[in-house]
C-alpha cells in the first residue's frame, strides 16, 4: 500500500509560539516533504489552535482516517508519545486546545473516518519559549516512522506500540 492508497488526513495542532505546544505544528512542518522521493504527499491540514474552524476542509476530503497530532499533558514524562481512539481522549490526557473533544466528535459524525490522536507529552509551553530538545526528537522520530513507510496507518499503528513501552 501507497500513501495514495490511503485516504487519511494529518490535522497538526498547537501554537509554535509556545515552546512545545509546538508539536503538532512541527510534526506536520516535517513531514511537508512527503512528495518527495516519488511518493505522493501526504494530506495535512496545519490547524494550529483553532481546529473548529478547519472541520469544513476536512470533511470536504473525506478521510478514512485522521491522525490529529498535538502537544498533550497524559501524565508522561517530557518526549513521550501517546497515540489512542479519539474516544479515549479525554478520558487520558489534557490537550492545550480545550475543544479538541467536541472537534472530533464533529469529525467522527461528519466524516466516519477512524480518529487516532498522536499526544506529544510538552516539558513547557511558556509563551516565547522554544521547542524543547526531547519533544524535538520525539516529534522526528514520529515524522521519520511516516516518511519511511509506505502506509500511514500503519506507521500510526507503529507509533502505538511505541507509545506502550
Amino acid at each position: 500500500m501507497t500513501h495514495a492508497d490511503e485516504n487519511v488526513v494529518i490535522v497538526t495542532l498547537g501554537n509554535d509560539l509556545r515552546g512545545d505546544d509546538g508539536a503538532g505544528i512541527l510534526f506536520g512542518d516535517l513531514l511537508s516533504g512527503s512528495g518527495l522521493n516519488g511518493k505522493p504527499p501526504l494530506n495535512i491540514v496545519r490547524a494550529g489552535d483553532t481546529p473548529e474552524n478547519y472541520t469544513g476542509i476536512i470533511s470536504g476530503m473525506q478521510p478514512d482516517t485522521i491522525l490529529i497530532a498535538d502537544a498533550m499533558d497524559f501524565g508522561g514524562r517530557p518526549g513521550d508519545i501517546m497515540v489512542a481512539e479519539s474516544d479515549r481522549l479525554q478520558k487520558e490526557s489534557s490537550s492545550t486546545h480545550g475543544s479538541l473533544r467536541l472537534f472530533t466528535e464533529f469529525l467522527h459524525i461528519s466524516t466516519s473516518a477512524k480518529i487516532r490522536i498522536l499526544g506529544f507529552q510538552p516539558k513547557s509551553t511558556a509563551l516565547g519559549s522554544d521547542i524543547s530538545p526531547t519533544v524535538y526528537e520525539s516529534v522526528r522520530k514520529a515524522a521519520d516512522m511516516i516518511l519511511s513507510s509506505d502506509s500511514v496507518t500503519e506507521s500510526i499503528t507503529l507509533l502505538s506500540g511505541e507509545s506502550e513501552r
